[in-house]
């Protein structure tokens, strides 16, 4: 085991790696149980619209760099700090790779379809059982906070930091101790646990059939951008419909 807690560097590395676990993993729990304010629970208060456009591009920043430092800065200053690994050693030991990477398109495609046929065909079963549509998703707290463009923006780059995270450094540390499968299962638990933010059972459970899937092509292919490139396309396809459904809504309010 590389880890040596009598290393300052190392010391440094675990702290820094307990954050990014508190923030991902710890606040969203305390989020769901209600000791902490939802997102679905934010409202955002009447603002002239050159405000509104200022706040949001600088929120979407912070989001942006707070994810990035998170999710993929202390990641890799684990391995270089704990592992001694260069960035090259780093790309390859988190599988993101270009080699096959026409393969790694297909898998993530794929993988992107059957996630979206899985889950659509789940919440059209809650809908009939009586389960409100606006609970099933996210995107109704999250378009709180964003317009449609900012939020076509986020969804298209965050799963980037989100998948060198989930699936690409922790994947990789819990393959090494307990094997593929073992980390297709921890990761996407842990990946749905990062998704109780919102306060709703749904949009926390979905992602962890989500890991599994992501966790299944990165196995597979031995590529992160498989994952990469199915998150992406899930995140945008999803958010397409969503517009058009919203637009659809708002002519129909006209008519009537």
């Amino acid at each position: 085991m590389d880890l040596n807690l009598k290393k300052p560097l190392h010391i440094l590395a675990v702290i820094l790696m307990s954050i990014t676990i508190a923030i991902i993993l710890v606040v969203p729990i305390l989020t769901f149980i209600g000791t902490l304010p939802s997102t679905a629970s934010l409202e955002v208060q009447e603002i002239s619209e050159s405000i509104r456009l200022l706040t949001e591009i600088l929120f979407l920043v912070f989001q942006l760099v707070f994810i990035f430092v998170l999710l993929v800065v202390f990641p890799f200053l684990w391995y270089m700090l704990v592992n001694k690994c260069s960035f090259k050693e780093i790309l390859s030991r988190i599988k993101l790779k270009f080699d096959n990477i026409d393969i790694a398109f297909l898998w993530g495609i794929v993988a992107a379809v059957s996630m979206f046929v899985i889950i659509f065909l789940i919440e059209l079963v809650l809908i009939q059982l009586g389960h409100n549509a606006q609970d099933l998703s996210n995107i109704p707290d999250i378009q709180k906070l964003f317009s449609w463009p900012v939020l076509f923006f986020l969804v298209a780059f965050q799963p980037i930091a989100e998948e060198i995270f989930f699936r690409g450094f922790l994947f990789e540390k819990i393959e090494n101790y307990a094997g593929g499968y073992m980390a297709i299962f921890v990761t996407a638990i842990l990946f749905g646990i990062a998704h109780m933010s919102y306060g709703k059972i749904f949009p926390a459970l979905m992602p962890i059939l989500m890991g599994v899937i992501l966790g299944f092509i990165v196995l597979k292919t031995k590529n992160l951008y498989s994952a990469i490139i199915a998150h992406i396309a899930f995140n945008v396809t999803s958010l397409t419909l969503a517009y058009i459904g919203w637009e659809l809504l708002e002519d129909l309010a006209l008519i009537l």
